[in-house]
């Protein structure tokens, strides 16, 4: 067809081009570090995400969804250590508590370390849902740090009560 009878190995034409990764004769796709064709070089990324909490109340249980990069695990973190069963599902849900019934105590740290695949930049948390040891349902809100969880302020100091040495009396600065 093309007017030469002997196109050597690895050629697609007559020209001497050859297949790119797509398979396009003479095209300029090309593999990733990953070794995706065209790919973005994240593909095969894997990044550790701590998600944190900061909560006056003993937490029992937790569960979030996470978006973006794919995940791959939680693991570590006050939840580990309280002994949570954390479990991860295939929709990036993350599910967290204890069957023995036990609890992480009120405070602030990392919660879980999630381990991700893929580029972080679109990395984000949604559908928080913690829980206190009454398995009561608690109003904390969830961005992508993580939980925050303030049962009261009533000297509005920024210190929550339940972690407040000092509810209501005058700190080190008479405020």
């Amino acid at each position: 067809m093309c007017g030469c009878s002997d196109i050597p190995e690895d050629d697609c034409d007559c020209a001497g081009n050859v297949e790119d990764c797509a398979g396009v004769c003479g095209g300029d796709s090309s593999l990733d570090d990953c070794g995706v064709c065209d790919g973005d070089g994240f593909s095969c990324v894997e990044t550790s995400i701590d998600v944190s909490y900061d909560s006056d109340v003993a937490i029992a249980g937790f569960q979030f969804t996470v978006s973006g990069p794919t995940l791959l695990s939680a693991s570590g973190g006050a939840a580990a250590d309280a002994g949570f069963d954390v479990q991860i599902g295939n929709n990036g849900i993350v599910l967290g508590f204890s069957f023995s019934g036990a609890s992480i105590s009120a405070g602030s740290g990392v919660l879980t370390t999630l381990l991700v695949q893929g580029d972080p930049s679109g990395f984000e948390l949604s559908g928080g849902v913690l829980t206190d040891t009454n398995a009561s349902t608690l109003d904390a809100s969830l961005d992508n740090d993580g939980f925050v969880y303030c049962s009261a302020d009533e000297d509005a100091d920024g210190t929550c009560d339940g972690l407040d040495d000092c509810v209501g009396a005058y700190d080190d600065c008479g405020v």
